[in-house]
């Protein structure tokens, strides 16, 4: 017992894996004169065995290339991965520690053939993790009575080597989370969003410089209040914004995923104040914890990009404008030139003459394709004008009485002369449409879905404008025959300037905005306004709803 305490020792000593082998062979030089020693290893976590061969004094190669055999035959015996001479032969890595080697130098290169061998397990709890080999020249050199307390120091070698690899294993990970932590901070500080991480607690934790200077220019220290919750620093600030962030957070940490919401760090009356766009997640603890563990935060400066939509609606406005001067000209006139010549036909139609074969009738056809098409400009150029309004919120509604009966048989009419292909069809399901809206507003609305409906079914067809009654509202679809909206576009459709990219609808001109605008007006009225697929499978309905009476707040 106190020998086997002895070796326990030495073994617990190591340091390093030579240091066990140091161990291992000179406990067994205390038992057995030996040639060489070999360890076989398995390898972990994808790596390769290692075989470690350590000769007491310079051997022959026969005498090697057949010690490489022997290990191979044995491996391959017990619970080891097949492993072939040729590859251990490779993979030997030759060890000549000074202070096991003979106090008298061989003078000769020992024998060529091995006379004695022991193999044993170098196991772990049952579980085999390598193979211990002695070898020597001569015959019966190892002592069958000293096995169990070979097997015993084997054990021990076993236990000791596993322990050591599990620490250069942990070693190994440590070094690599702390390249890993290094590399992040690296990533995080040279980021040119602000970012920032709380604790469950909605307390930071961390934060890049950016997210730094937007909390000194708030005067907040983070560094003075550790363990403060943001909510509690926002509640003792008067910024506006850093209530609308720790509003964020504690969505966050309720299990929310917040993406690009606007909030406006600069002063208000700036003419494009200091904009970040917010993204924030929760970052899970584990699966026993079904609540966040805390947020990530990252806020990303798009001054620029709205400074450049700014400017962008600026444009888009003046040009606006300078187009709507020359095209009320251009209505003014051609509604004088039709009503003269509806009164001409009118009085020759008095004198029995046929109006078919009479110039003025063409001459009115062509007035009516150019009154179509100049409505077409008028509300493109209102769909310009209405952008910049509906993105700064400034879309004023002028609310008068009037029949929407009346509205859409104008608009078909408007919309039947500029087409020959389809038949535009009106359906009015209610007796009374009188309605309070903004009557050029929702004509607007109506002509931006029936263009779509006549540009988007290029081989004619039927057009239906439907008038319907929901309760206190009014619900308006238009239906078409032509190539529809795929599913994939329904979510995007309704976007500014935004057209679907497919090869049917590459072909047909616009700007994108017609849907976007009508959108706004509808929902500026308190109603809403959405798309159905025909049950036929061919073609699109869209479809609004308008409130007979609006409310004072949304009247105002």
């Amino acid at each position: 017992m106190e020998y086997l305490n002895t070796i326990g020792k030495r073994f617990v000593a190591a340091n390093d894996r030579f240091q066990v082998h140091r161990a291992l062979l000179a406990t067994l030089q205390e038992l057995y004169s030996f040639s060489a020693c070999a360890i076989l290893l398995k390898g972990q976590h994808g790596d390769p065995f290692e075989l470690s061969i350590i000769p007491r004094y310079p051997l022959s190669s026969s005498f090697l290339q057949e010690m490489i055999q022997r290990i191979a035959r044995a491996a391959n015996i017990i619970d080891f991965p097949h492993v072939t001479p040729e590859e251990l032969a490779v993979a030997a890595y030759f060890d000549a520690p000074d202070d096991l080697a003979l106090m008298e130098p061989q003078t000769t290169v020992g024998s060529s053939e091995i006379g004695d061998f022991l193999h044993l397990p170098l196991a772990v709890e049952d579980r085999i993790i390598g193979l211990l080999s002695l070898f020597h020249e001569r015959e019966g050199v190892f002592d069958t009575q000293l096995l169990q307390l070979t097997r015993i120091i084997a054990d021990y070698a076993a236990i000791a080597l596993e322990n050591m690899r599990l620490r250069e294993r942990e070693q190994a990970l440590w070094r690599e989370a702390e390249f890993e932590r290094r590399r992040l901070e690296l990533i995080i500080s040279s980021m040119a969003e602000a970012l920032l991480i709380t604790n469950a607690q909605g307390a930071i934790v961390s934060l890049n410089r950016f997210a730094e200077q937007l909390f000194q220019q708030a005067e907040i220290d983070t560094r003075l209040e550790p363990g403060v919750p943001l909510r509690q620093l926002a509640a003792r600030s008067n910024v506006p914004w850093l209530r609308e962030l720790a509003h964020v957070v504690d969505q966050a940490l309720t299990g929310q995923t917040i993406k690009n919401q606007e909030l406006i760090i600069g002063e208000s009356g700036e003419t494009v104040p200091l904009t970040l766009s917010i993204s924030a997640a929760p970052l899970s603890q584990d699966s026993h914890h079904p609540l966040p563990g805390g947020a990530v935060v990252v806020l990303n400066d798009i001054t620029d990009r709205k400074q450049i939509e700014k400017l962008k609606d600026e444009f888009v406005s003046v040009v606006s404008h300078e187009l709507r001067t020359p095209l009320t000209a251009i209505k003014g006139y051609t509604q004088h030139l039709v009503r003269r010549l509806e009164r001409r036909l009118r009085q020759q139609a008095r004198e029995g003459r046929d109006q078919s074969e009479l110039p003025e009738s063409y001459d009115l056809r062509s007035l009516y394709i150019v009154q179509s098409e100049a409505e077409h400009l008028e509300r493109l150029v209102s769909d310009l004008l209405d952008l910049s309004r509906v993105q700064w919120g400034r879309l004023d509604l002028q609310y008068t009485p009037f029949y929407l009966a009346d509205l859409l048989a104008e608009q078909v009419r408007l919309a039947q002369a500029n087409t020959e292909q389809h038949i535009i069809q009106l359906d009015l399901q209610v007796q009374d449409s009188k309605v309070i809206a903004d009557r050029q507003r929702i004509a607007q609305v109506v002509g931006n879905i029936l263009d779509n409906a006549i540009k988007y079914s290029p081989q004619g067809g039927h057009v239906i404008v439907r008038l319907e009654s929901a309760g206190e509202e009014f619900l308006i679809s238009i239906s078409d025959e032509g190539i529809g909206v795929s599913p994939e576009y329904l979510d995007h459709i309704f976007e500014r300037f935004y057209r679907v990219r497919n090869a049917a609808s590459r072909q047909y001109s616009g700007i994108g905005l017609g849907l976007y605008v009508a959108r706004a007006i509808v929902e500026a009225h308190g109603g809403r306004i959405g798309y159905a697929s025909n049950q036929s499978g061919m073609g699109s309905t869209f479809y609004f709803s308008l409130p007979r009476i609006p409310n004072p707040a949304e009247k105002g």
